[in-house]
C-alpha cells in the first residue's frame, strides 16, 4: 500500500469513527397530541428505520413477549412489577409479569400504525417499558419517534427518561382513556445506541412505580443517520486504488 493509500484508509476510519461515537448530547423529548393520518403518511420513509409490530404479531401472536425481545429498532423488556388488571386477566395465559403483544383494542390501547393494522406493544399493566435502542449494523441514528396510547389513565405519572433528560406525559389531571400522543426524542447528534425507559409512577418527579395503568407504543421510527456523500465518495476512491494497485503488482510479477 502506498503513503497517499494509508493517509486515505487512515482519513477515511477517522470520519466514520467520529460519525459512530460522537459524544452523548443533552436529549429534547416532545410530547404532543398525535396526528395520525400525518404520522402515518411519513411513516417509515426516508431514511427512517420503522417498527409497527405487524409482522412480529402474525409470526408470535397475541400474548406475552420475553425480556429482550428483539424488533427492527432494538430490544424491549419490561421494568418489573406484576400487572394485575383486565388486560391481564382478560388474555388466556398472561402472567402480567412481561411486555405482551396485543391485537385489536385493549382497554383504550390500539393499533395506530398502519392504517387497517391491528398490533401494538403493550406494556400489559406492568410498571412501564425499557427500550434498548439500536439498528442493524450499528448504523448511527439521532432522532426516535413513535406514537403511545392510553398513558396516564388510571392515575400514573407515566415518565419518558433517556440519560439524565425526562419528560412527563401528565402535567395536570389524568388523561382520558384512549388517549393517543405522539413521542419525539431528538439526541441533538448522531448516536448508536440508546435507552429509553418510559415508567408509571405514582407522583409526578416520585420514585415510587405503579402498576395498573397501562399504556401502548406502535409506529416506532428511528431516523438513521446517512453516511456523509464525502465518505461515499471517499470509499469509491480507495476502491479505485485499490484495483490500480493490484493491476500495478500484476505487471510487475
Amino acid at each position: 500500500m502506498s503513503v497517499f493509500q494509508l493517509k486515505a484508509v487512515t482519513c477515511a476510519m477517522a470520519v466514520s469513527g467520529a460519525l459512530m461515537a460522537a459524544p452523548a448530547q443533552a436529549a429534547t423529548i416532545t410530547v404532543s397530541v398525535l396526528d395520525a393520518a400525518a404520522y402515518n403518511g411519513s411513516f417509515d420513509s426516508g431514511s427512517n428505520v420503522g417498527e409497527d409490530f405487524e409482522a412480529l404479531g402474525a409470526t408470535n401472536g397475541e400474548g406475552q413477549v420475553a425480556n429482550g425481545f428483539a424488533t427492527a429498532v432494538g430490544n424491549f423488556a419490561t421494568l418489573g412489577g406484576q400487572g394485575t388488571g383486565g388486560t391481564v386477566t382478560g388474555l388466556p395465559g398472561n402472567s402480567g409479569e412481561l411486555l405482551a403483544l396485543r391485537d385489536g383494542n385493549v382497554f383504550g390501547r390500539e393499533n395506530i400504525t398502519p392504517v387497517g393494522g391491528s398490533w401494538f406493544l403493550d406494556s400489559n399493566d406492568t410498571w412501564g417499558m425499557d427500550w434498548d435502542v439500536a439498528l442493524a449494523g450499528g448504523r448511527a441514528f439521532s432522532k426516535i419517534m413513535f406514537a403511545l396510547s392510553d398513558a396516564s389513565d388510571q392515575g400514573a405519572y407515566l415518565r419518558i427518561t433517556t440519560g439524565t433528560d425526562s419528560a412527563e406525559v401528565r402535567t395536570g389531571g389524568t388523561l382520558p382513556s384512549g388517549n393517543d400522543k405522539l413521542v419525539i426524542i431528538d439526541f441533538g447528534a448522531a448516536v448508536t445506541s440508546a435507552e429509553i425507559l418510559l415508567g408509571n409512577f405514582t407522583t409526578s418527579g416520585g420514585t415510587t412505580f405503579k402498576k395498573n395503568d397501562g399504556f401502548s407504543i406502535d409506529g416506532l421510527q428511528v431516523a438513521a443517520v446517512p453516511i456523509p456523500a464525502s465518505l461515499l465518495l471517499l470509499g469509491t476512491a480507495l476502491a479505485g486504488l485499490g484495483a490500480a494497485s493490484s493491476r500495478r503488482r500484476r505487471r510487475t510479477v
